[in-house]
């Protein structure tokens, strides 16, 4: 912000909060040819050689003298004490829980159960305090609560390509170094959704951005739900470069409804809009990954089950589909009980594949579903605004206008 002239300040916001998200697409250019030439150590060394270089850059290019002021209290600390661990013990359970499955590991439940204690006692201590570092009160208004519903949803939505694209490409065979050009084709997108929302950035109409941004989602969502085995990568370039390019379109518009609003009230309120901010990003990515990953095991047990139920032994085309499958090891394996048994198995493996793949398409469709509801509702709160001709904007702009005059 500080580097940028007085009318692109807003626009710098925008490219700090976008130029981070390339490292998702560059760690998955990078990271494969690493572990090939040096296994985890090579990685690990990369990162810390990144970390040494940042250092030194923030040495080097200090910050200009800014105001300062005293933002910590000592009741600060205990509610940190509570937040953080119950934050963690939140992220922990959505992110294991869909692998150790939900009502399996005790653990769980109990981690769960301590999250809920202390994020309770932190707003407690919060909610009493006369100078919070977290302002409940605010953090609770309406206006407030539906840009957390509008960014947790967004984040949720977005989990179609960490999870749903390369989950299902994983599935189909598709290793590291297969995944190279799609990658490319992210990362493009990302610097192209970064330098349109930097460009295009109004501040008086900034959910703009984010209706589009859900509408490219569901777009790619609904194009990758025909998958099938024969699905590549190459079938996913556009599909996949939509959603990469919504990700960072949506993302610098919607930091800066929340940092307008909290700034307005004043700098104190700025913390509080950081927590929020956090909590909906990463809890946000975490419970999208957590819901479609149950729900595509689910599906998977569903379509599983259908097709086994369709084959029949005294088929005369699953007996032609598993001879030729136990006849693919004539070469190695002599006995014919053991050559059927192969070919049972490699069955078996067929149907789980392919019910894999429509539990994925499943997944598509959902994601697909949930963006054009979150779209239908976002279209009326624009069609409002339109018809009654008031900014929800207004007000902040008008706020940090007078704040700069002071």
């Amino acid at each position: 912000m500080q580097s940028l002239p007085a009318s692109w300040r807003l626009k710098g916001i925008v490219l700090g909060i976008g130029i981070p998200q390339l490292t998702t697409p560059l760690a998955r250019m990078f990271s494969s040819d690493m572990l090939e030439r040096g296994q985890w150590t090579i990685l690990y060394a990369f990162e810390l050689g990144l970390a040494l270089v940042s250092l030194a850059m923030v040495f080097w290019l200090r910050l200009p003298p800014s105001e300062r002021m005293k933002a910590f209290e000592k009741l600060d600390f205990v509610t940190f004490a509570l937040y953080a661990p119950g934050v963690a013990l939140l992220c922990a359970v959505l992110s294991q829980g869909r692998i150790l499955w939900w009502t399996e590991v005790p653990w769980l439940g109990w981690a769960l159960c301590a999250s809920i204690l202390l994020l309770s006692a932190a707003i407690l201590v919060e909610y009493n305090r006369a100078n919070p570092l977290l302002n409940v009160r605010w953090m609770a208004s309406r206006d407030i609560v539906r840009f957390a519903f509008v960014a947790i949803s967004v984040r949720l939505l977005l989990s179609e390509q960490s999870y749903g694209a390369f989950g299902l490409l994983q599935t189909l065979g598709m290793n590291n170094d297969q995944l190279i050009p799609l990658s490319t084709i992210m990362l493009l997108a990302t610097i192209a959704g970064i330098a349109a929302s930097a460009i295009t950035l109004n501040p008086l109409n900034l959910g703009r951005p984010v209706f589009w941004s859900v509408a490219l989602i569901a777009a790619g969502s609904f194009m990758d739900a025909d998958a099938s085995n024969l699905t590549r990568p190459a079938q996913m370039y556009l599909s996949q470069a939509m959603i990469a390019f919504a990700a960072v379109y949506f993302m610098g518009p919607t930091l800066l409804i929340g940092m307008l609003r909290a700034l307005s009230k004043g700098p104190n309120h700025l913390v509080s809009f950081s927590a929020l901010f956090g909590i909906t990003q990463s809890l946000g990515g975490l419970a999208g990954s957590a819901l479609l990953g149950t729900f595509q095991i689910m599906r998977e047990k569903f379509h599983s089950h259908a097709i086994v139920q369709s084959i029949v032994a005294t088929d005369p085309q699953v007996a032609t589909r598993l001879q030729q499958l136990g006849g693919a090891y004539g070469k190695v394996v002599s006995d014919p009980t053991l050559r059927s048994a192969q070919g049972t198995a490699t069955l078996s493996q067929q149907v789980t594949r392919e019910a894999n793949v429509l539990a994925f398409n499943d997944i598509f469709m959902l994601v697909g579903f949930l963006a054009v509801f979150t779209l239908v509702w976002m279209g009326a709160k624009q069609v409002r605004m339109y018809i009654t001709g008031f900014n929800p904007m207004a007000e902040p702009l008008a706020a940090m206008a007078r704040m700069r005059v002071q």
